[in-house]
């Protein structure tokens, strides 16, 4: 394959790139991950036909406005993966680019040949896809969790490989190791190496924004999207597994039942936004005061409901007056004290119970614990 058919080929697949991008920043602006990586796909393409057009011309400027593109590109798909994972933008790519800007132009000043503005240039590209690397591995926080992680990891890597590559025979044409002409295997290296990298980047690029979004669904599916617990449908799911392998393993089971104390108090004194307030604020508290294998979830309104796997009946007034005292201590606004009151129950051993028996009676108890003048637990 010819360097012209490589370029166009490669054009070509920034430019799709590009077009899919923008497609589904128009669907959803408010991620703005995929705007910058339109933006790179188009900036990228058309450093590359700069290039290409100059192949014939020979103009240092079309060179340094080539490259310039192209490094700016990378700048774009580099911010992309910050937005992505919600981390802010660095300068530290225009930084780079500028100073590879003002070296290029030097380098033509005091008559630099091919190789040597091949190597300024990959080694430009490379710390800037190293920059993606690094964006990546920290995103994720480590070693890649999913495929799609993984491909997006042995992208990047590829892609410094080809530049890697690119620095070497440069270096040994300088060196006078290699002929100066182009060979196909440097072709190969310029163009077909960034070709199928750019895909795969691309495509990992796509799949780990999807990927996010079917998380983020699923989570909204079954998390309470206010008090961030777990929603009605997906805790009585949860207990209701919880009960039935309780009962078949014979473990010990205890669910608690929470209601937040005078809560019309705060919607009618400080408006419905001061409820919504409490009910998260009382949300984190319980969250933190359970344990880990603890299921915390919202029920409706005020109520919460809680699962606790493992917790014998002696155990449940432990757990209920911990649960109070916590919230005892929580001040709204720092100056308005906030109480709940709590009903606990325990699987009972000597009979079968349904889940709606045993909520049933975890209402009772918390019925019975208002009725004892609230801020208090009953078992």
């Amino acid at each position: 394959m010819d360097s012209l058919t490589a370029g166009i080929a490669l054009i070509l697949v920034q430019f799709c790139i590009a077009l899919v991008m923008a497609g589904v920043f128009y669907t959803t602006p408010s991620e703005k991950c995929t705007k910058y990586w339109a933006l790179s796909g188009a900036w990228i393409a058309f450093g590359i036909l700069i290039a290409i057009v100059n192949n014939r011309l020979h103009r240092p400027a079309f060179i340094l406005n080539g490259t310039g593109a192209v490094v700016i590109g990378l700048i774009f798909q580099w911010h992309g993966i910050r937005a992505f994972y919600k981390k802010p933008l660095q300068k530290w790519g225009w930084i780079i680019c500028i100073a590879f800007v003002c070296i290029l132009a030097m380098l033509f000043m005091l008559g630099a040949n091919f190789q040597q503005r091949s190597i300024l240039i990959s080694v430009t590209v490379l710390t800037l896809l190293g920059l993606s690397l690094h964006a990546v591995w920290s995103g994720q926080q480590g070693p890649p969790k999913t495929f799609v992680q993984a491909l997006v990891l042995g992208a990047i890597v590829l892609l410094m490989i080809g530049n890697v590559l690119r620095i070497t025979i440069a270096s040994l044409q300088i060196m006078g190791t290699l002929p100066m002409e182009r060979s196909g295997f440097e072709i190969a290296v310029a163009y077909m190496i960034p070709t199928v990298g750019t895909v795969l980047f691309s495509i990992g690029l796509l799949l780990l924004y999807f990927e996010r979004t079917v998380e983020e669904n699923r989570h909204l599916a079954t998390h309470d999207e206010l008090s961030k617990l777990l929603n009605r449908r997906a805790i009585v799911s949860a207990g209701e597994y919880s009960l039935a392998s309780a009962s078949r393993l014979g473990h010990e089971l205890t669910i608690a039942f929470i209601d937040i104390d005078m809560f019309k108090y705060f919607n009618d004194k400080f408006g419905h936004a001061a409820g919504d307030t409490v009910i998260q604020d009382v949300a984190a508290i319980l969250q933190q005061t359970c344990r880990t294998i603890d299921l915390v979830g919202r029920y409706g309104g005020e109520e919460f409901l809680i699962i606790l796997p493992g917790v014998n009946r002696d155990d449940a007034a432990l757990v209920g007056q911990r649960l109070v005292d916590a919230v005892r201590k929580y001040r709204f606004l720092g100056t308005h004290p906030v109480t709940i009151s709590a009903g606990l129950t325990t699987l009972p051993k000597t009979e079968v119970c349904t889940w709606d028996q045993l909520v049933r009676r975890a209402d009772a108890a918390l019925y019975e614990a208002k009725g004892l003048g609230r801020n208090r637990y009953a078992a």
